[in-house]
C-alpha cells in the first residue's frame, strides 16, 4: 500500500469536524424554532377539542342513563374542594370547575348531590384554568327525565375558549357548544351563537 492510499484512508475513517458539528446544530435549531407554533397550535386545539369532548359525552351519558333506568339523572357544576365528596355549586359560570352527574330518582329540580353513593354516574374534576368551558345563559344544572330530555328552558350556549383571551389561537381554535331542550348537543364555529347558526 502506497503512503498516499494510507493518508486517504486515515483521513475517511476520521469523525465531523467542529464546522460541521456547528452547521448540523444552527440547522437543528432553525428547523425547531419552525416547528413550534405548529406544536402549540396543535396542543391548544387538541386540548380545546378534548374539553368539548367530554362535556357532551357527559350530557350524552346522562341523558342515556335517565332512559335506560326510567328514571330522572341530574348533571351540574360541581365543587369539590378540600376532599370533600362532589355536589352541585350555585356559584360561577366555568364548568372547567368540574361537572359530576347521578341519579335523581326523586326528581327534585333542587337535589344538589346523590342520595347515595352508588347513585353518582361520573364525576370530572377541575384539571386547572388554561382552557374554559363557560356557561353564556348561567346554566349550572341539567335535569333529564326519564325521556332524556332537560326541558327547554335548559337549552343553552357554552363557550370554550384558552385562558389568555388576547390570545390570537382563541380565534382560530375556540368553539361553542349548542344544546337544545331535548338535551341533544352540537358543535359551532366560536364567532357564531346557537339562535344565529343553522
Amino acid at each position: 500500500m502506497t503512503m498516499h492510499a494510507y493518508r486517504s484512508r486515515l483521513h475517511q475513517a476520521q469523525g465531523f469536524t467542529l464546522i460541521e458539528l456547528l452547521v448540523t446544530i444552527a440547522m437543528a435549531a432553525i428547523l425547531a424554532s419552525l416547528a413550534a407554533p405548529s406544536v402549540r397550535d396543535f396542543i391548544v386545539r387538541s386540548k380545546l377539542t378534548n374539553l368539548g369532548g367530554e362535556f357532551t359525552a357527559s350530557v350524552l351519558k346522562a341523558r342515556n342513563e335517565a332512559v335506560n333506568r326510567n328514571t330522572c339523572v341530574t348533571m351540574c357544576m360541581s365543587s369539590s374542594a378540600g376532599g370533600v365528596a362532589p355536589a352541585c355549586t350555585t356559584s360561577g359560570t366555568d364548568w372547567q370547575v368540574g361537572w359530576i352527574a347521578f341519579l335523581n330518582p326523586s326528581c327534585d329540580s333542587g337535589a344538589s348531590a346523590p342520595a347515595d353513593s352508588v347513585d353518582m354516574l361520573l364525576a370530572r374534576p377541575t384539571t386547572g384554568s388554561d382552557y374554559l368551558l363557560q356557561t353564556q345563559d348561567s346554566k349550572k344544572k341539567f335535569l333529564f327525565n326519564a325521556r332524556g330530555a332537560p326541558g327547554l328552558s335548559s337549552a343553552g350556549q357554552f363557550n370554550i375558549v384558552y385562558q389568555d383571551v388576547s390570545n390570537p389561537l382563541n380565534d382560530k381554535f375556540s368553539i361553542n357548544i349548542c344544546m337544545d331542550g331535548l338535551g341533544r348537543t352540537r358543535t359551532i364555529p366560536s364567532d357564531k351563537t346557537c339562535a344565529g347558526y343553522k
